[in-house]
Order: structure tokens, then sequence, then C-alpha cells
């Protein structure tokens, strides 16, 4: 943790870490900034209900991300045994993340500039599909 270039903070003794409560992890604060943002709001959603602000939870869910709200729809499908939509699903996910500049960061806290376009992604994708490969050649061509 010490050796990322992102954290500034300062390590907790390991004392105070051993003797935390269960609920309340010192180390918990210090990376909930540095994970990926569906994890994140998927942990504070968590915490909201379990601390019972059902107002904060229904805030929370309300500004989920397209990649959690792909993610969760993936479990939903796992868990009704459809493997097929399932995998769409984690697919959609996958494509989703390859978009974010920084999938640590909240969905729209930063220049949306930053990310790649989906329209333009799925369509380079296509287009990549399409293409015979063996066509270009390889660098190897035309030496003897």
């Amino acid at each position: 943790l010490l050796e990322m270039s992102n954290f500034r903070g300062k390590l907790p003794r390991p004392r105070v870490v051993r003797n935390a409560s269960r609920n309340e992890n010192p180390l918990d604060k210090l990376l909930l900034p540095l994970i990926d943002e569906s994890v994140r709001n998927q942990y504070k959603i968590r915490e909201a209900e379990r601390q019972g602000d059902m107002n904060l939870v229904n805030e929370l869910k309300k500004s989920k991300s397209n990649l959690l709200r792909a993610r969760e729809q993936a479990e939903l499908a796992r868990t009704a045994g459809d493997e097929d939509r399932a995998s769409e699903w984690e697919e959609e996910a996958r494509f989703l993340e390859s978009l974010r500049a920084d999938v640590t960061q909240d969905e729209g806290s930063y220049s949306r500039f930053l990310d790649r376009d989906a329209w333009y992604e799925r369509d380079r994708q296509r287009t990549a599909k399409r293409t015979n490969k063996s066509s270009f050649g390889n660098l190897l061509d035309g030496i003897e």
C-alpha cells in the first residue's frame, strides 16, 4: 500500500488494526478509494443497509454505474440458472470496463472525454472482426 503512487495516507498502528471491532476495520477507509468503483458502491450500499440508512441506500442504488448494473444482471442470470445470459452480461461488463479511463474513479467524477466512446468502440470491434487479417501480410514479407 505504501508503494502505490496514488496512496497518500498514513497507515494505522498494527495494534489498532488488530483491536478494531469486526465492523470497523481502519484499513477499509484507506483502501476504499483505491478499489473499483462498482465494488466500492456495493460496499457503501451494504454499509448503509447495516446502519439502517434507507435514504442513502436508495440514493446509492439510483446512482449505480452501467458497469455495476451489468455485473448485477450477470449475477441475477447466474442465480436463475441462465448461463448464456450471464455470459452475455459479463461480456457487456468487460466491455464497459474497457471503456473507462480509470475504473477506480466514480462515473462522472472526471471528464467524460477521458473515457472511450461506447458507440465508437463497438463499431471499431465490429470492423476488426470483419477485416481479413491475413490480407495484411506480416513484417517479413518481401525479405528474401
